[in-house]
């Protein structure tokens, strides 16, 4: 089982076309835990109740409660969550589901129309539209460093877990957050997590697959000359056994290249645990490899 992502084909919609394509595939979520209530939004994945939504959402939730378009209520499991990703996976058993169309997000470009469904401040299935601010914006969550689109599309408590969708009536990235000034002047600052990256998370997550790590932490900006400059290797990790060093330029993994912090998370985010990896450095003026067996985040930390 997983994520299926489509190339974007097709007329652009308007904003009410886009609505009324996604309407059914958009579920609100409430969940109880021993001394909370939260509440959030979900994106249908599969017609046999398969549900992204955000980590955050569902966290220290014992029950868990899916509200459909319909009002039908069902309640639901949690299949797996990142908390460091804020990708969770719920199922309810259905059938018969509207599961949304999911597009690629690496296609989309600064300005691009995009608009966002979701449970703003409870308020079901609202519909909010903007454009693409940015791409691959570095932003601190929680003391995580995530990659995300920015958006103008309002964004308010209630959306996370919701849909951010392309003009083709695709759903290309996961809403998380928003930024507020203490004066509360800032506006259209949204952001979502890459559709691209919500596959490669929740398929892990279906599949029961532990998080990989490279046991390696890179500055963020790329160097000028390409690749990322390692900061800190992590000594109990393989990276470090094999030969990794701080100050090592990594240029890729596995034969893909490293040209910026969210390639290299994608890449992570696709090993295996278990499996060999090899990284390719540029170490005073010498490129190098070094081989290593993929550990998990549980085995690093």
């Amino acid at each position: 089982m997983t994520v299926p992502i489509s190339p974007a084909s097709g007329p652009a919609l308007t904003a009410t076309e886009i609505y009324e394509k996604n309407v059914d595939s958009i579920v609100s979520i409430e969940g109880e835990g021993e001394d909370s209530y939260g509440s959030g939004t979900g994106v249908i994945m599969t017609q046999d109740g398969y549900i992204l939504t955000n980590a955050h959402v569902v966290a220290d939730m014992r029950r868990v409660r899916v509200i459909f378009s319909d009002n039908s209520i069902l309640p639901a499991r949690l299949v797996g969550a990142d908390a460091e990703e804020d990708i969770a996976v719920l199922k309810v058993e259905a059938e018969g589901l509207k599961p949304a169309e999911f597009g690629d997000s690496d296609q989309l470009r600064c300005g691009d129309m995009v608009v966002a469904i979701g449970d703003p401040l409870g308020y079901r299935t609202s519909i909010t539209q903007g454009i693409v601010s940015a791409l691959n914006r570095t932003v601190e969550v929680d003391g995580i460093l995530m990659d995300l689109i920015q958006t103008s599309a309002p964004i308010n408590f209630g959306n996370s877990g919701g849909a951010l969708i392309n003009d083709r009536g695709q759903v290309v990235g996961i809403t998380t957050i928003k930024i507020v000034s203490d004066d509360g002047t800032v506006e259209g600052l949204g952001f979502a997590i890459p559709m691209a990256r919500v596959k490669l998370v929740a398929d892990r997550l279906i599949a029961g697959r532990p998080a990989a790590m490279l046991g390696i932490i890179v500055l963020t900006q790329p160097e000028e000359s390409g690749g990322l400059r390692v900061y800190q290797v992590e000594r109990s990790g393989n990276a470090w056994l094999a030969g990794v060093r701080e100050d090592d330029i990594l240029l890729s993994v596995n034969g893909v290249s490293v040209d910026s912090l969210d390639r290299l998370k994608q890449i992570v985010a696709s090993l295996v645990v278990g499996e060999e990896a090899t990284v390719h450095v540029l170490r005073d003026g010498q490129e190098m490899d070094f081989s290593f067996v993929i550990q998990s985040r549980e085995e690093l930390t």
